[in-house]
């Protein structure tokens, strides 16, 4: 030996002492070897799947076969292309009695083997690339000697990629198009290493077949890949099933290892289609193997299964329909079963712990809730775990199938597992949701009695099996105090009424009361104190002119100066919802709580932005239908005035005005306050709409301009107009005017648009 070799030598020698080992150690044995005529036993390690050999023909082919013996850490002898003197018999002529012995099968990685240079760190870090998308099948396998002689070696030899399996369980027709991996890494190291990697800097690519005709049964070993660790790893499937095209991807697991099986399985089933990956392990490093014939099923013979209760996946699976459903599930297997907690699904499930005497009976009590409509179907494993075994495992499982309701559902609604309900904790009308119906199915509103019928379930177009589900309103519904309304949505077989579901809606009922004019349910009162809180509000449950049996005209006449006053007095600013009422600061009417710093125009907001739910500002074409007159309106004068734009052909506003003198607000006088009531005489069936409220107040010097009767309207105007009372007691009339930022308004709704009115007299 050169010196320079011998340098070499040592050097790689303490390098490699300092690494301690560059391959995972996989020398399970020691043997001695002299150098005579040495034969080398090869067993393979099969790729194994349920407990058992899983090979595929040619896939344990051995077309080459290379030795190498590593002493100190250096190559000091390499064997190519060994020969078979019998069936796994190699002859293999070693001139060394110790080291580490080396085995590559049909493994072609370029790597120069030179003796006494080629160093065991680098030779176990030689790598193998896919070629044209190819992964080469290859063996490795590896042994301790120890320089002691015997007449053979044996060694086991292991696959160095992973195999992939494709199942199909699919009921009903089906074809597979493609299968293909995703972000598959493309070298692989070819011994194994310490810690599972892929090797740095290693490329990724998309792997895909594609089968014309489609695929129609299962493939084992449909593709073959590197071990990797790579967390963007995912399989692909395109599949025809039913002639629906689903396209699938499902992780793999993020450390892929050799030697090993992974079972793709396609499943469509109630449920729906999906991938399901599971791991089958490398036989003698495994300490359990799954095994189909050990796993877990449903005993159909001693379960108490109703009729809508399927098995399928082999017994392995349960699918639930959506109904109420208790059964007794009785688990074929040999072990003693003991449950593990299922939390988070809407199953109780508890052992039949008198049955255990009978042999092989693990009996089980599943009570499923019911899925109301708008409820995904769900699956949830009921995990086990055999008695007397120290670990549970995820294999021991019965896998349950929770279908949706077929009632299908869209909108507000969604309904509780607790009670079936949906609780609206404020008003809400117009459409809550469509329901379709299933084949066969009915639907209703139902109602306690003594409830009005405010809700109402009708087919979208007639004939239809989409139904929509209304909420209504009832104009001066003397009831609508806030109180709690429900209704229950029943739906149940047409034929018999049998399989009833009822799920109960309810909301708060509030309502203002209001008078109609020219197609505007129109509110009988202004605003007060809070605009968008009923609290605040003058309820159709308590309203005072009705109270009273007479209307709002007649009651602002005859109440007393304070129920005028907590009527009259108020007004708003800006986007604020708090009102503001007519108070006297040194010896001046005005509003409390006036600024001029306000920069919003009350009638650009939106129409409901200060009204409670269920109302809004009406717009400046719904005041036009009683306000733009052909001709000045001089409201302070009794009369009718002829419309521009008549309402479907109604053209004449009746006008009457009253005025209160009694008003004293801290020793000031308020008089002359005007109310006035415009109706329409081709409607005599409803009361007027009657104005009141102080004058707008647009600086510090506040609501008297000569009189306090110039009243200022919020309207709903995006262009900012609106109407006004303009000039004096003596010529006091109606005029477009949207005024400005800082101008107070007295605020009166209306009735939002809503589909359903019932209980109208």
């Amino acid at each position: 030996m050169n010196i320079q070799r011998y340098i070499a030598r040592i050097t790689v020698l303490l390098a490699t002492l300092l690494m301690l080992n560059a391959c995972s150690d996989e020398h399970t044995n020691e043997y001695f070897a002299d150098n005579s005529h040495t034969l080398l036993r090869v067993s393979l390690s099969h790729f194994s799947a349920e407990g058992q050999a899983q090979p595929v023909s040619g896939e344990n082919r051995i077309e080459r076969m290379d030795a190498y013996l590593f002493e100190d850490g250096i190559l000091t002898e390499y064997h190519p292309q060994l020969i078979a003197e019998s069936e796994n018999s190699y002859k293999l002529d070693l001139q060394r009695r110790a080291g580490a012995l080396y085995v590559l099968a049909n493994a072609e990685t370029g790597l120069v083997p030179e003796i006494g240079l080629l160093t065991e760190v680098d030779f176990c870090q030689q790598t193998l690339t896919v070629a044209d998308g190819h992964v080469q099948p290859f063996l490795t396998g590896q042994i301790k000697l120890t320089g002691q002689a015997v007449s053979s070696i044996p060694l086991t030899l292991k696959h160095g990629a992973a195999r992939l399996d494709f199942r199909i369980r699919v009921a009903g027709s089906f074809s597979v198009h493609q299968f293909g991996v995703r972000s598959a890494a493309k070298q692989t190291f070819v011994l194994p290493q310490t810690d599972i990697q892929t090797p740095q800097g290693a490329e990724k690519e998309d792997i895909l077949l594609t089968f014309d005709p489609g695929l129609k049964q299962d493939s084992a070993a449909i593709m073959y890949l590197y071990e990797q660790a790579n967390p963007d790893l995912k399989v692909y499937v395109k599949a025809e099933m039913d002639g629906t095209t689903y396209e699938m991807e499902q992780p793999l697991p993020e450390v892929l290892k050799r030697n090993t099986i992974y079972t793709i399985t396609l499943r469509k089933d109630l449920s729906g289609a999906h991938l399901v990956v599971e791991e089958w392990a490398k036989g003698e490093d495994t300490e359990l193997i799954p095994s189909l014939d050990s796993r877990l099923t449903v005993d159909r013979s001693a379960s108490q299964l109703p009729d809508d209760v399927q098995v399928a996946d082999g017994g392995s699976t349960l699918i639930f329909p959506h109904n109420a459903t208790e059964v007794l599930l009785a688990v074929d297997c040999d072990d003693e079963l003991e449950m593990l907690p299922l939390e988070g699904y809407p199953l109780t499930v508890e052992p039949v712990t008198q049955a255990r005497g009978i042999e092989g009976k693990n009996l089980f009590r599943i009570r499923k809730l019911l899925y109301p409509p708008g409820h995904a179907s769900d699956e949830a494993s009921l995990q086990f775990h055999r008695k007397g075994l120290d670990n549970s495992y995820p294999e021991d499982h019965i896998r349950l199938v929770l279908q949706a309701n077929p009632t299908q559902m869209e909108g507000l609604l969604d309904f509780d597992l607790q009670n079936y309900a949906h609780r609206f904790d404020h008003y809400i009308d117009n459409e809550l949701a469509t329901i379709t119906l299933p084949e066969g199915k009915e639907i209703f509103a139902e109602f306690t009695e003594g409830e009005d019928p405010w809700m109402k379930i009708a087919p979208q177009e007639e004939g239809s099996n989409v139904y929509r589900v209304l909420a209504g309103w009832k104009p001066n519904d003397p009831t609508a105090n806030g109180r709690v309304q429900e209704a229950r949505i029943v739906i149940r077989n047409k034929a018999d009424g049998s399989a009833r579901e009822a799920y109960t809606v309810s909301r708060r009922n509030y309502g203002l009361p209001v008078t109609w004019l020219h197609g505007v349910w129109w509110c009988k009162y202004n605003a007060r104190g809070n605009s968008k809180s009923f609290d605040d509000q003058i309820l159709s449950s308590d309203d005072p002119a009705v109270k009273a049996g007479t209307t709002v005209f007649n009651y602002l006449r005859d109440c007393t100066i304070d129920e005028f006053y907590d009527l009259w007095g108020w007004a708003y600013q800006g986007g604020r919802t708090q009102g503001m009422q007519v108070v006297v600061q040194d010896s001046v009417a005005v509003l409390d709580g006036f600024t001029t710093s306000s920069n919003t125009h009350m009638n650009k907001l939106e129409p409901t932005t200060l009204a409670p739910d269920g109302y809004e500002v009406p717009s400046m074409e719904e005041f036009n239908r009683m306000f733009d007159a052909t001709d000045y309106v001089w409201v302070m004068w009794n009369g009718t005035h002829t419309l521009k734009n008549p309402w479907e052909g109604h053209s004449k506003i009746q006008r009457e005005q009253r005025r209160r003198n009694d008003l004293v607000i801290d020793e000031l006088a308020l008089s002359d306050l005007i109310y006035i009531a415009m109706k329409s005489p081709d409607f005599t069936q409803y009361e007027p709409v009657v104005w009141y409220g102080p004058s707008a107040q647009w600086n510090t010097s506040g609501i008297y301009h000569g009189h306090y009767n110039n009243i200022l309207f919020t309207v709903y105007s995006p262009t900012g107009s609106g109407w006004y009372f303009n000039g004096s007691m003596a010529g006091l009339y109606l005029t477009q005017n949207g005024a400005g930022v800082h101008d107070t308004r007295i605020l009166r709704f209306k009735k939002s648009p809503v589909e359903y009115i019932y209980g109208e007299e």
